[in-house]
Order: structure tokens, then sequence, then C-alpha cells
């Protein structure tokens, strides 16, 4: 599976918690940087996303992933805002 596909994959299965939540979800990737691959989602929201916020939704992540269990490497999951993109 291609990162662009697990990225894509990934934005379907968080979606629905993000909409739970009033949270717009921005963008997702899956990259390796640096001999690591990261999962990252990029949320946000009107007046701008908390720490508690990415920690809610990676939370509820995490769960979703651990009982999808699609990705064959390792790799970390990170949860941002917006403000934090390069």
């Amino acid at each position: 599976m291609t990162g662009e596909k697990v990225a894509e994959r990934f934005a379907e299965l968080i979606r629905p918690v993000t909409d739970e939540y009033g949270f717009s979800l921005i963008k997702t990737e899956y990259v390796k940087e640096n001999g690591n691959y990261y999962l990252r989602a990029f949320i946000d929201k009107e007046g701008g996303i908390t720490i508690d916020d990415c920690v809610m939704v990676s939370r509820r992540a995490s769960k979703i992933l651990d009982k999808e269990d699609y990705i064959p490497e390792a790799y970390t999951m990170e949860i941002s805002s917006p403000g934090f993109m390069e």
C-alpha cells in the first residue's frame, strides 16, 4: 500500500471522530523521515486546536488503528494543528 493510500484510509477512519468533536480534518499524511514512518493528521476548529483536542483525537484514532491494523510497518502517529504544518 502506498503512503498516499495509507493516508487516505487514515482520513476515512478518523473523519467520524473529528466530525463528532466539531473539528475539521485538514490533511493526513504517511511519510518516511530519517528511517522512521509517521502517520499524521492535521485538525482545526474555530478558535484553534488545543493540546487536549489533539490528545482526544489521538486516543480515539489509536484505538481505531489498533483494530484496523492495516499498516504493516512500525510507525508513529501524530495529531497536530495546521499551525504547526511546514
